[in-house]
């Protein structure tokens, strides 16, 4: 990417594991001055490298006990479904949301109370998107490994547990 170094792209990699560092421990990290850092993060945040920061938290404390992925198969799939999916991407229970390739267009992660409260979510989205949603595939998550780069289990980084690579 154009405008970044390889110091930057080090900068990238701690942030993504650990979002809460201090300027002074990138620094140390990266072996720069915190006011240095500071510049190079302010510059990768105005470029959109970083495009925010956020806490990891166990749904549980939100009620919300049951997570399941959703998988929209449109019978047409253009840019009109747009503004519907940008409405979708703010609702609070929607923890991630992609456009992708293959069977289904639309792929995206929900955190609900209950399986009540979950078929009633997919009701809303036949709702919201009428006669042009197919159908709707949903599966339970059982279990979360990792999420964002760490492993929710433990409060480990993700790779923590395993040797290095030769």
């Amino acid at each position: 990417m154009a405008g970044i170094d390889e110091k930057d792209r080090e900068i990238l990699r701690i942030l993504r594991k650990e979002g809460r560092i201090t300027l002074t421990e990138l620094g140390k990290r990266v072996n720069l001055s915190p006011a240095s850092v500071k510049n190079r993060v302010d510059k990768l945040e105005r470029l959109g490298a970083i495009k925010g920061y956020s806490a990891l938290v166990d749904h549980a404390f939100l009620d919300e006990f049951v997570s399941a992925i959703l998988e929209l198969h449109f019978k047409e799939f253009d840019d009109s479904l747009r503004p519907y999916l940008s409405r979708l991407s703010k609702m609070e229970n929607v923890e991630f949301l992609y456009v992708r390739t293959g069977e289904s267009q639309v792929i995206m992660k929900v955190n609900v109370a209950d399986t009540d409260e979950l078929r009633r979510f997919i009701e809303r989205l036949k709702a919201i998107f009428g006669v042009n949603l197919a159908f709707v595939e949903a599966t339970l998550v059982l279990e979360e490994l990792k999420n964002c780069w760490v492993s929710p289990a433990d409060g480990r980084r993700a790779g923590e547990n395993f040797p290095a690579r030769r």
